[in-house]
């Protein structure tokens, strides 16, 4: 039952976590900006940014055309003029503002909180570097900034640094290369193979969160290329295989939730869907018992599923099993996804990670 508890526990951190959570766009778009005159907005809409006396704003034709809802257009073009955006850089093109409007209750003046606060975490965490041992072909500036293509993310695994590689052996997550028929991208947990006595043993919190943060990056930047493209918003799916967490794990859940909760304060929308396999049959039956007391949208983004959930991760998700690993009864490779190997007693001392 205490099993149990921490599947559900980690399935609606990971939903809160994420804040639930290659055409280039035409020329005459300019990334959903222009300038505009002081005479040419209402004092009403707000706080502005400005540049030599020039008032920076998104316009609302440029939000639609890139694929705001209509019905949040307005408060998205509030945000922009709100954050004085000059472009798509840093997170500010219209529908990853869409996402930290959609990620603080559509409340404007707490999205342009976390979007500050969002860019400034990422100025100090040195993302540029951090994405550069993990993997190739994202480029980044020093504060934190896509320096690239917005709508283009070719950025894959290819661990340099002895930290990265150790990571990506004892890690336990990752984002699958193929993408669902609707674009979107698929992430994968493996919440029961780490070892998370060793990760606490080894003083290795800290390298697992510095490679989570790459995770959580590649997720959001891969999602945010794909809306870009297609215009409108695109979220993973999250397919999180709970197969062998156990009793012995419940010590260690705040490890776990310390990770993926970093996603709630800078990594706003990037999930859809948080499916739940493989999960112990008391987890289930401790689901349907707590469903009811979920809000709605929680409902919907969240399902708990046991060994035979093909039909259920069709439902919830869109997914067919195939799309999955082939150590969950797909097709796509294993290695895509960290296989958290065992960790080596001294390991930590031996590699001298910070």
């Amino acid at each position: 039952a205490a099993a149990a508890v921490g599947v559900a526990t980690a399935a609606v951190t990971a939903c809160h976590g994420f804040s639930l959570v290659a055409e280039a766009l035409p020329a005459s778009f300019t990334l959903g900006f222009r300038k505009l005159g002081w005479k040419g907005m209402r004092a009403s809409r707000g706080a502005v940014g400005t540049v030599d006396g020039t008032m920076l704003a998104l316009s609302r034709d440029a939000a639609l055309e890139a694929g705001v809802p209509e019905d949040r257009v307005e408060e998205i073009v509030r945000l922009a003029v709100e954050l004085g955006a000059l472009g798509a850089e840093p997170l500010s093109d219209p529908l990853t503002l869409l996402r930290f409007y959609n990620a603080r209750g559509e409340e404007v003046d707490a999205a342009a909180d976390m979007h500050r606060d969002t860019t400034a975490w990422r100025a100090d965490y040195c993302l540029s570097d951090l994405m550069s041992a993990h993997g190739e072909g994202g480029d980044y500036k020093s504060d934190g900034s896509r320096s690239g293509e917005s709508s283009e993310w070719s950025w894959h695994t290819k661990p340099s640094t002895p930290e990265a590689q150790f990571a990506s052996r004892h890690g336990f997550f990752g984002r699958l290369s193929q993408p669902s028929p609707d674009n979107e991208p698929i992430l994968v947990w493996r919440i029961g193979s780490p070892d998370y006595a060793g990760i606490v043993r080894e003083n290795l919190v800290d390298v697992f969160l510095r490679a989570w943060v790459v995770h959580m990056e590649d997720a959001l930047q891969a999602s945010r290329a794909a809306s870009l493209r297609d215009r409108r918003l695109i979220r993973a799916r999250l397919v999180v295989d709970a197969r062998d967490f156990s009793l012995g794990n419940m010590r260690y859940l705040w490890v776990l939730r310390k990770i993926i909760s970093l996603g709630k304060q800078y990594y706003p929308e990037v999930t859809a869907s948080v499916t739940v396999v493989r999960a112990p049959s008391i987890a289930a039956q401790l689901y349907r018992l707590v469903r009811p007391l979920l809000t709605p949208l929680m409902e919907q983004k969240i399902s708990i599923l046991g060994e035979n959930f093909e039909d259920g991760l069709l439902k919830h998700s869109g997914l067919q099993l195939s799309a999955l690993p082939i150590a969950l009864g797909g097709s796509a490779p294993d290695d895509e996804v960290g296989a958290g190997e065992p960790i080596p007693v001294g390991i930590g001392k031996e590699l001298g990670f910070p």
